[in-house]
């Protein structure tokens, strides 16, 4: 069974995650948690928690969009978690303690401060986990994964395990890999993470970018009909070079397409 951690707030945004999460691992015995964190203070004029008050509501909410999701995936077991404290220590306490295979969360795009707020969360939550996280930006509909594009810069895998997340979707979706690699220049590098990953058969294509990682990545994407990105997280390399400009990572907010987030901290 695959255990999937999906925090919704009651937006579109989330609401989308969740089918996309749904539809991608539909044709396998399915566990999605939904997990809604709310922030409460007592207050001082009335003496009452008002975080009870709010949780009451939260779960009335929470109670519907479970029921008309329910009818629509009856086969997926569904589990609910309500939390009065901080949504990205609550979020990644959950994904790093092993229980789920994947984060599923939504995301909008923005641009300048309006993306440090709305991003913050995914993007915190990017930063502080070792668990998978699948980004869905904003009214992205699933669509069959063909291919999915797994960039990787200089930097060799620590483990070949890391990409196993990217593993069981490739075999759920019978999809094509493609390496990307993007660099300034062709690197012998490379050739250790292909031989690691000789098993899912990957395509290779080199793109020699300009330097602005980021933009040639976007480039790529919308250029080809990419459908998900698989982006793998170390200590350096590739993913800080890519992800440098932003505190809140900015290729999450600013990538047409849903983004695989995997970790290699070691």
């Amino acid at each position: 069974m695959i255990k999937i951690l999906v925090p919704v707030d009651f937006s579109a945004t989330s609401s989308n995650a969740l089918r996309y999460a749904l539809h991608l691992f539909d044709t396998i015995s399915l566990e999605i948690t939904l997990l809604h964190v709310f922030s409460s203070n007592p207050t001082s004029m009335t003496m009452k928690n008002i975080g009870g008050v709010i949780y009451k509501d939260s779960m009335q909410t929470m109670e519907r969009l479970l029921e008309s999701i329910q009818k629509e995936f009856p086969n997926v077991t569904f589990k609910i978690k309500i939390i009065n404290n901080h949504a990205i220590s609550s979020i990644t306490s959950l994904g790093n303690s092993g229980e789920y295979n994947f984060i599923v969360m939504g995301t909008k795009g923005a641009s300048g401060l309006k993306e440090v707020f709305l991003g913050s969360v995914a993007g915190g939550v990017i930063s502080k986990t070792t668990a998978p996280v699948l980004v869905v930006p904003d009214a992205h509909l699933f669509h069959h994964l063909d291919e999915v594009i797994l960039a990787l810069g200089d930097s060799p895998l620590s483990d070949p395990k890391v990409v196993d997340p990217l593993r069981h979707i490739a075999k759920l979706q019978k999809s094509k890999i493609k390496v990307l690699h993007i660099s300034e220049k062709k690197t012998d590098t490379i050739e250790k993470t292909l031989a690691d990953i000789k098993d899912l058969n990957p395509s290779v294509e080199y793109a020699f970018g300009t330097g602005n990682t980021n933009q040639d990545l976007h480039d790529y994407i919308t250029m080809n009909d990419s459908r998900l990105i698989c982006l793998v997280r170390g200590h350096k390399g590739f993913f800080n070079r890519l992800f440098k400009e932003s505190v809140t990572l900015k290729q999450t907010f600013e990538s047409p397409v849903p983004l695989l987030i995997l970790h290699d901290m070691i």
